[in-house]
């Protein structure tokens, strides 16, 4: 007793994974594209607006929500590209040190807890400068955000480094 099978259930297979290979590979080939279009966009849209980056917190912050999405980190080296063309390199790494420091010197007095007002107010009286772009742009502002942001790095070396919401405030930890 032979079993019939439904019209074409037997050869169809081989047709339907070539046909998904092709959908696959044409996805991928878009994907790569948009991909493509986007760093392009995103590179024009830096040179453009590469001062207010580099002055502007609040727009700093802004386009690294931009960047996000896309895996990018366009303030992560003066090596890469993105630091040739923003001039910004290392700047939430500067950042960080300079929190850190803050952070260990008040350790014996708050027990390494303290408010995030607190440390941008000890960095805001040490007059911390940050040297973003060229030599006569020594000069640079940054927020809360941007200390959120520099602290969020350090976290990631371990240490004990985050940020703790508390009622409206926001608490830097840097104890383990």
């Amino acid at each position: 007793m032979h079993r019939r099978r439904g019209v074409g259930v037997g050869r169809s297979g081989a047709k339907f994974q070539k046909k998904a290979g092709e959908m696959k590979a044409i996805s991928l080939q878009s994907a790569l594209e948009t991909c493509e279009k986007l760093e392009v966009k995103l590179s024009e849209f830096a040179k453009k607006h590469a001062k207010e980056i580099q002055q502007d917190p609040a727009f700093r912050q802004k386009f690294l929500q931009m960047c996000a999405p896309l895996g990018v980190d366009p303030l992560l080296s003066k090596k890469g590209f993105w630091g040739k063309v923003l001039g910004m390199g290392d700047f939430y790494f500067e950042l960080a040190v300079k929190v850190a420091e803050v952070c260990f010197a008040s350790r014996s007095r708050n027990g390494g807890i303290m408010s995030l007002a607190e440390v941008k107010s000890i960095l805001s009286s040490r007059k911390t400068k940050f040297q973003l772009g060229r030599a006569s742009q020594s000069k640079s502002s940054y927020s809360t955000e941007d200390i959120k942001t520099a602290i969020a790095k350090l976290s990631k070396l371990g240490g004990g480094f985050r940020t703790v919401q508390v009622g409206k405030s926001t608490m830097v930890v840097s104890v383990p």
